[in-house]
């Protein structure tokens, strides 16, 4: 599956703000993977928790190789946690925050699509005085 067969899906959950200006282009993918349609969802439609490091369907590798073969799920692991969009749990799942995503309108996913390509063509940087 690809990240174009989410556009055409409508998703309950849309990434905040906070996700689209922290991260990098690929960590966003894999956010906006875990919110869409691709199996990462619970029984209520939440994003589920995923187990951290291990290789089998529905954890968090699987996820990132699904939102993009060509990421490494230790480095994006990383990049979420320094960030404070996920947290690690005891038990070794890894849960996305709900500050991360927001519920989606209808009018919403059209937006949230152009948001996240104007992000992805026009990354945001630092200005000169930010410390």
């Amino acid at each position: 599956m690809s990240l174009n067969h989410l556009d055409s899906q409508s998703s309950k959950w849309h990434p905040t703000g906070l996700v689209t200006t922290l991260l990098s282009p690929g960590a966003r993918q894999v956010i906006r993977c875990w919110l869409g349609p691709f199996g990462f969802l619970d029984e209520q439609h939440h994003p589920r928790m995923l187990l951290s490091m291990i290789n089998e369907p529905g954890t968090f590798p699987d996820l990132v190789r699904t939102a993009n073969s060509n990421l490494v799920p230790a480095a994006v692991l990383n990049e979420l946690l320094r960030k404070g969009i996920v947290e690690t749990l005891e038990s070794g799942h890894i849960l996305l925050r709900r500050s991360a995503y927001a519920p989606a309108t209808s009018g919403d996913s059209q937006c949230t699509t152009e948001l996240a390509d104007c992000l992805t063509a026009y990354p945001p940087r630092r200005r000169f005085n930010d410390i």
